[in-house]
């Protein structure tokens, strides 16, 4: 019995954060169709901390940042401040991460060149596709190459 136990409880433990990455990464991408798929991409990671995985603390950074063009102009670039500190963050505790470098990718370009957050783009790209045929996380590659394919300028 003790061991069926340990393994129903090292199963629960392995599969959960792998549902758990495979759900932020699909909300992720489903965040930047509406308000409401930004809110519900909130709610996922609003309760990350700073001393956090360092790919959730990005995927926080991101979902403010998404969140700042739904509010007022006056509020809007310190929302989407708040969020680049994020991102910002997760990178210097992970900069060799592929996920950190990607969500920072997808920010940069899909925000206005006037903000000038956009200096790590090329690096970011270069990086990217380097690491991509040594990445054996089979959900990660399917979503660099979505973004790749779907929304990267380049």
């Amino acid at each position: 019995m003790k061991t069926v136990f340990f393994f129903f409880t090292v199963f629960f433990l392995w599969v959960n954060p792998v549902a758990q990455t495979a759900e932020i990464r699909n909300s992720y991408h489903a965040a930047t169709k509406s308000e409401t798929e930004a809110n519900s991409f909130y709610n996922l990671v609003k309760n990350t901390k700073a001393s956090d995985k360092p790919e959730m603390v990005a995927y926080k950074g991101a979902a403010k940042a998404l969140l700042a063009r739904y509010e007022p102009l006056a509020k809007r670039k310190q929302k989407l401040k708040e969020g680049i500190e994020w991102v910002e963050s997760a990178v210097a505790k992970s900069p060799k991460s592929v996920e950190i470098r990607l969500i920072r990718l997808s920010i940069q370009e899909n925000i206005p060149k006037f903000l000038k957050y956009n200096e790590n783009i090329e690096e970011d790209r270069k990086f990217i596709k380097e690491a991509l045929p040594s990445i054996k996380d089979a959900g990660l590659v399917e979503m660099i190459n979505g973004y790749l394919k779907e929304f990267s300028k380049k």
